[in-house]
C-alpha cells in the first residue's frame, strides 16, 4: 500500500507545496569532473615508502604542518613508523624502557603512536622556554620629596636537549636578543641516530628576521655571540610531568641551583607551559666531590642551613619555537605588555 501525501492548507490558510515532493528522489547534479586529476611532480617522482623516510627527518611539529600541504602528505604523515620515531625520542628519559613504551601505548591509548605523542606530557626541543618576571623597586629620593618606583623586568630561560642536558639563563633582554645565545650550544654534545635526533644536539641556525622587530645587522648577533657566555648549563631529570633540573654556577664548585617544574599543555598536544614550583640554591662545602644528582624530591633539604627557598621570580614559562622568536608576544617592552601571559 503506497501512501500519497497532498497539498493541505496549513495554519491561516497557507499552502504547502513542499509537501509535493514527498516520496519522489531529485537528480542531484554531479560537480566532480569525470577527468583524473594530474598529479604534481613530486608525487609523480618519488613513491610513498620513499616519501615516508623523508618525513621522518622532519620534527613532529612540523610533521602536523607538513600534512596540511596535500592529501597524500597528510595519509603519509599518520604512518605509525614517524610517530614511533617521535615517541622513543621524547620519552626516552621520563620512560628509558622501549618495552614499557610500547606497552603503555598499548593499554594506554589505544595501540596508537601519535595520540601517545599528543597526550603524554613531554619536554620540547624545538625551541626555547621563557618566563617574564616582573616586580616593583623604590628608587633612591635625588633633589625630589617623593620616591620614584621602578618596573623590573627579567627573564628566565629554558631550553632542555634530549641527551639530559639543559640550558640556562637569566637577562633583562627579551627573547630575540637571547634566542642566539641559547641556539649555540657552549660543549660539544654527541648524538647517536640520525634525522631530527641527531640534529636536535647540534646548533640551531634561526632564521633571519628583517622586519619590525628583528635584528637590525649584524652588530646585535656579534653582541649575542658574546653572550653566549652568561648561559649556564646542567643537568635535568624527567618523572611523570616533573622535570628537575641541577646545574653548578661557574666559578664556583660549590653553589648549586636546583629547579623543579611541572609541565602542562594549553590545549593537547601542545606542551607550551612549564610550571616553575621552586627554585632552590644549595652550598656544598668546598672540595666535595659528591656527584651532582637532580633531585626528585623538591624540598628534600629545604630545612638544611646551606639551602635557600626563592620565592620571587615564579612565573610560569612560555614555549617560543625557533621559528617564532622574532614575532612573540614575550618581545614587547613593559609599558606596552600590560597582561601576563600564563
Amino acid at each position: 500500500m503506497t501512501l500519497h501525501v497532498l497539498p493541505v492548507e496549513g495554519l491561516f490558510g497557507l499552502h504547502r507545496p513542499w509537501l509535493s515532493l514527498y516520496g519522489n528522489r531529485l537528480q542531484v547534479p554531479s560537480t566532480v569532473s569525470e577527468k583524473e586529476t594530474e598529479l604534481a611532480l613530486i608525487q609523480r617522482s618519488i613513491p610513498n615508502e620513499l616519501m615516508v623516510i623523508i618525513l621522518g627527518f622532519l620534527e613532529p611539529y612540523s610533521l602536523g604542518k607538513a600534512a596540511l600541504v596535500c592529501r597524500q602528505w597528510r595519509i603519509l604523515s599518520e604512518h605509525p613508523r614517524l610517530w614511533e620515531h617521535a615517541c622513543n625520542e621524547a620519552l626516552s628519559l621520563s620512560i628509558p624502557d622501549r618495552g614499557e613504551r610500547q606497552k603503555l601505548m598499548a593499554t594506554k591509548y589505544r595501540f596508537s603512536w601519535k595520540r601517545m605523542f599528543i597526550h603524554h606530557p613531554h619536554l620540547r626541543f624545538d625551541g626555547l622556554y621563557a618566563a617574564r618576571n616582573t616586580y616593583v623597586r623604590t628608587g633612591v629620593v635625588e633633589f625630589t620629596n617623593h620616591k620614584p618606583v621602578h618596573l623590573v623586568s627579567y627573564f628566565r630561560y629554558y631550553r632542555f636537549l634530549p641527551d639530559g642536558t639543559f640550558l640556562y639563563r637569566t637577562s633583562p633582554h627579551v627573547v630575540s636578543k637571547v634566542a642566539k645565545s641559547m641556539a649555540q650550544l657552549p660543549f660539544p654534545v654527541p648524538c647517536a641516530g640520525s634525522g631530527s635526533a641527531a640534529g636536535q644536539c647540534a646548533a640551531v641556525k634561526l632564521p633571519r628576521n628583517r622586519g619590525p622587530g628583528g635584528p637590525g645587522g649584524g652588530k646585535e648577533w656579534q653582541a649575542a655571540d658574546k653572550d653566549r657566555a652568561a648561559v649556564l648549563w646542567g643537568h635535568y631529570v624527567v618523572k611523570g610531568n616533573k622535570v628537575h633540573c641541577t646545574l653548578v654556577y661557574p666559578n664556583s664548585t660549590s653553589t648549586e641551583l636546583h629547579c623543579h617544574l611541572a609541565m602542562w599543555s594549553t590545549h593537547p598536544g601542545a606542551n607550551n607551559r612549564l610550571a616553575i614550583e621552586s627554585i632552590i640554591t644549595r652550598d656544598r662545602e668546598l672540595g666535595s666531590t659528591a656527584e651532582l644528582v637532580p633531585q626528585q624530591e623538591p624540598n628534600a633539604d629545604e630545612d638544611a642551613p646551606s639551602v635557600k627557598s626563592h620565592s620571587r621570580g615564579l612565573a610560569p614559562c612560555v614555549f617560543v619555537p625557533w621559528e617564532q622568536v622574532h614575532i612573540s608576544p614575550l618581545n614587547k617592552p613593559s609599558h606596552e605588555m600590560d597582561f601576563m601571559i600564563v
